[in-house]
């Protein structure tokens, strides 16, 4: 399997840290919802669904950034991928 290129770290890095800022920003802006609904007669009973929406979305924002951070860090200290033109040969030859 090839490496990753330096750009190519960088770029992922980048992507994953703007989707996690997203998800950080919907979890703020998307409290959980709030009926006027009985609370549950037994203790324990387990939250509906979309009750678990802003907190896993909270913690995979943050989860997705400190990811993307870390490969931003990598990608910094990479070198770049040299490219060379072998397959053609040098220039001596073909003149």
């Amino acid at each position: 399997m090839k490496r990753f290129d330096k750009y190519t770290v960088q770029a992922l890095g980048f992507a994953l840290i703007v989707i996690g800022i997203l998800l950080f920003i919907l979890a703020l802006l998307a409290p959980p919802y709030m009926s006027s609904l009985a609370p549950c007669a037994y203790p324990g009973c387990p939250l509906p669904w979309y009750w678990w929406i802003p907190g896993a979305s909270f913690i995979s924002g943050i989860g997705l950034i400190i990811v993307g951070i870390i490969l931003l860090i990598l990608a910094r200290r990479m070198k770049p991928e040299r490219r060379t033109d072998a397959a053609e040969g040098s220039p001596e030859v073909h003149a």
